[in-house]
């Protein structure tokens, strides 16, 4: 069996569970067994796979595996049903808050409690209760997504958790973390196939998971860790097993300055300073890899296969059935993307080419970024030209719309948005910033590669494209050849050294 080892699905906008999943499914296609498993609890940990196209029988979660949970189960538990299942007085609804609606109800033992509901399926999520007047919980329970009670809270006289009991579909407590403060528990407690253990390690907790996993598959399995908070639990296990890590983003940490001298990423330090307690690092861009090497020295440890592949069986279409003027951007709005400088492109590119417009794909992860680009639409004039069109699920049809794809990232691992723009035949327009743009952009072929934060040549390149319908349609035709040495085929071979 293959593993590939997250938190959580609960991130429907981030690229590495994207790239997860095109794992999963390529695995598939290739008869490899494959799962996805969790290490998070998350009480509506079973609504977020389905986000994502992945069924219940793909993924495995820790806390459901240690709980042995029915995966069948599901009960309706609204708040009508929960204050009649306990006898509560429902008092009134308080509002909206994002994902959840708040009600306050009274309990038959003199107390309030705040009810929290799920605005997707309006099952009941949580409840804190508290003496009637007071602001402070001192017990608290979280209900699952799918309607039975997985976790129990208790509070200290300050209103801090210092306990939780997590229960399975049966109702049995199985588990008990016991927290330290707010942010860190000092021991786990786990009943588990009748045995009990105490863990005050969060990587021992879950090496007993990844070993029981290799246990049931037969050991020697594959455990390809995608991110930072599931690494070193791979380095605990006791049982054989192949370990990976795959290095999704730019390895340094400041993307301003050289990865061969200077900080590196949090998120992938361990793995690279103690790479000979893994089997593989994967980075989907060549030329990561060989600055990995670069700096570490461990060629024999580091390869390079691209998180996503590239579709070759979309129609062709040709400039004259798309619209030219239209520029795309998928990429969330957050500092490391900058937006900003797509709009302040945007602008140069209208003073030549006025049809010229921007579509913005992408949720927001940062506020005073956004406030920037809204501020720059407005005092630019550009409202009817910039387009925040926000998470699209299924971006095909846009793809096949737009005249281009820009890219303005100071940072990236190897962007999928590439990939998915090559199967559509868009031409790209990119910054040359570490890593992946110039493993994909033949410069003049298939788009143009921009030096780092040149906005007057990226808005001139646009512009001699837009001026060039020919041209632009042989870019076009570049970026679908391109597709073809990113298609399943191509990548499969790449992962046959791994597997």
């Amino acid at each position: 069996m293959n593993f590939f080892v997250n938190v959580d699905l609960s991130n429907a906008s981030s690229g590495i569970e994207h790239s997860e999943i095109k794992r999963l499914r390529l695995f598939q296609k290739y008869n490899q067994p494959a799962k996805i498993i969790t290490t998070y609890y998350r009480n509506n940990w079973a609504a977020g796979p389905g986000k994502f196209g992945v069924q219940m029988d793909e993924i495995i979660n820790i806390f459901d595996y240690f709980g042995d949970n029915d995966n069948d189960f599901y009960r309706s538990n609204t708040i009508e049903e929960y204050c009649q299942r306990n006898h509560y007085i429902q008092q009134r609804y308080l509002g909206q808050d994002k994902d959840e609606f708040g009600y306050l109800v009274y309990t038959n033992n003199g107390q309030q409690a705040l009810v929290r509901t799920y605005v997707s399926n309006q099952q009941v999520s949580s409840v804190a209760f508290a003496p009637i007047g007071s602001q402070k919980p001192v017990y608290g329970e979280a209900y699952d997504g799918r309607g039975f009670l997985s976790s129990k809270y208790y509070y200290d006289q300050n209103g801090h958790a210092k306990k939780q009991d997590i229960l399975n579909t049966k109702g049995e407590t199985f588990c008990t973390q016991v927290f330290k403060d707010s942010n860190s528990v000092a021991l786990y407690k786990l009943r588990f196939r009748g045995q009990k253990y105490n863990f005050r390690d969060l990587r021992d907790f879950q090496a007993l998971f990844f070993d029981s996993l290799n246990r049931d598959y037969g050991e020697s399995n594959l455990f390809i860790s995608d991110r930072v908070e599931c690494t070193e639990g791979l380095t605990h296990m006791q049982t054989p097993a192949k370990k990976v890590v795959y290095i999704h983003n730019q390895f340094g940490g400041n993307p301003r300055t050289s990865p061969l001298t200077g900080g590196l990423n949090f998120n992938y330090r361990f793995a690279l300073e103690h790479a000979e307690l893994f089997d593989w690092l994967i980075c989907p861009s060549q030329f990561e890899a060989e600055e990995i090497n670069q700096r570490f020295q461990i060629a024999d440890k580091v390869i390079a296969i691209p998180g996503g592949t590239a579709q070759t069986d979309m129609p062709q279409l040709t400039m004259k059935e798309r619209d030219r003027y239209q520029i795309m951007m998928v990429a969330r709005i957050s500092g490391e993307k900058q937006v900003p400088q797509a709009i302040k492109i945007l602008q140069q590119v209208r003073q030549q080419v006025p049809q010229a417009h921007l579509d913005i794909f992408g949720g927001v992860t940062e506020q005073k970024e956004y406030e920037q680009v809204k501020s720059l639409i407005g005092t630019n004039n550009l409202r009817h030209a910039v387009k925040i069109r926000g998470i699209i699920p299924n971006l095909d049809a846009e793809y096949d719309q737009a005249g281009l794809l820009l890219l303005t990232s100071i940072s990236e691992g190897f962007p999928l948005t590439f990939l998915e723009a090559t199967s559509h035949g868009l031409p790209l327009v990119a910054y040359d910033c570490r890593y992946g743009p110039r493993d994909i952009i033949r410069d003049g072929k298939n788009g143009y590669l921009i030096h780092q934060d040149d906005q007057k040549t990226a808005a001139t390149k646009i512009i001699k494209m837009m001026s060039d319908e020919k041209l632009q349609q042989q870019l076009s035709e570049g970026s679908y050849q391109t597709a073809q040495r990113f298609d399943d085929e191509h990548i499969w071979k790449l992962w046959q050294s791994v597997i």
